[in-house]
């Protein structure tokens, strides 16, 4: 056998006994649905905070709606938002109910972001985001179910203050 095809099935056999660990510490090592709502929401507000886009995307749904109107469809928008004000939130209470496929979250939230040059300094005393399970893919091959923010909803009043009319 030459050299070529030896170093190939090495690469072919390290592949599969890779993703064979990957799967069976996955079944074996089960995280609880809100410990992994908690995970995915702390991961994207740290990402927002250093203005990593893709840290957030990762984690919304691509069907994402804000107070019913779907915003799934504007990443883009959403992405250089991110990038460009660096939102700082806090959430007061992540602690998510669950019921099947679908955790919600409703919490006081503490938004700093700084957009065209002026910082922007709100608190908001009612946030609901509703996390979903969707498909989605670990390594890019391995089928997974993850949990992603599917809808935000905030009362109108805080909407027109914060100018997103």
């Amino acid at each position: 056998m030459g050299k070529t095809k030896k170093t190939l099935l090495f690469l072919g056999v390290f592949l599969v006994l890779l993703i064979g660990v990957r799967v069976m510490v996955g079944m074996t090592h089960q995280e609880s649905d809100k410990s992994l709502i908690q995970k995915a929401l702390a991961e994207s507000i740290k990402a927002s905070r250093k203005g990593r886009a893709g840290g957030v995307m990762d984690k919304l749904s691509s069907q994402l709606k804000f107070n019913g109107s779907d915003y799934g469809s504007a990443g883009r928008d959403i992405s250089r938002f991110i990038r460009d004000s660096r939102p700082d939130i806090t959430v007061e209470n992540d602690d998510p109910v669950i019921s099947g496929d679908e955790g919600t979250i409703v919490s006081p939230v503490d938004l700093k972001l700084s957009m065209l040059g002026q910082s922007l300094d709100r608190h908001l005393k009612k946030v609901t985001m509703v996390f979903r399970k969707e498909d989605a893919r670990d390594w890019l091959v391995i089928p997974v179910r993850k949990w992603k923010l599917a809808e935000v909803e905030v009362s109108e009043s805080a909407v027109s203050d914060l100018g997103m009319q």
